[in-house]
């Protein structure tokens, strides 16, 4: 048996990372030959921006909206572009559930409290990360050091911790 990572000392923006950190090692496991710097270099901004505003600009490429239309309507997206449509609907068109899931887990985890104090040690933001990392071990592939996210202190600014440059953490980014 597994031991079970602890996240309670870790921000909502270290959390955020180890998601985004599950989602760049399946990426890269399932789908090498793709170039996915585009989608995570707009991901990990989450890290150094306020929640609220990245997931605007982001939940417009999540498969579960950019999919609703079958074509561009400009007032359909809050501030997606014809171009980015264009690319993310070709480009995310050929991956798998798991996939589509890890892209959103982080997503979910930077508006499961928005607009309010971290409740407790924020459960259901553990409870997302489990998600991501259970899909990682289901499909054998080796999950990210939590080492790299434990200077992430759910202790300051009310659970959400400080923001930081996140892309320092990216496989992807900094291949």
């Amino acid at each position: 048996m597994k031991q079970k990572l602890d996240f309670t000392g870790i921000s909502m923006i270290g959390r955020f990372a180890y998601a985004a950190m599950c989602a760049e090692r399946y990426a890269l496991a399932k789908y090498p030959n793709k170039d996915w710097r585009r989608l995570f270099g707009w991901m990990w901004q989450a890290t150094s921006e306020y929640f609220d505003d990245w997931y605007y600009r982001f939940g417009d490429i999540l498969p579960e909206f950019l999919y609703e239309f079958d074509y561009y309507k400009p007032d359909a997206f809050s501030y997606l572009s014809k171009e980015d449509y264009d690319y993310y609907s070709v480009f995310l068109k050929d991956i798998d559930q798991n996939m589509a899931r890890l892209i959103t887990i982080p997503a979910e985890i930077s508006m499961v409290y928005a607009y309010s104090k971290v409740p407790g040690v924020g459960q259901e933001s553990i409870d997302l990360v489990e998600e991501a990392i259970g899909i990682l071990e289901e499909n054998k592939i080796e999950l990210p050091d939590i080492n790299k996210i434990k200077f992430c202190d759910f202790s300051k600014r009310y659970g959400y911790g400080e923001s930081f440059d996140g892309t320092r953490l990216s496989i992807i980014l900094n291949k």
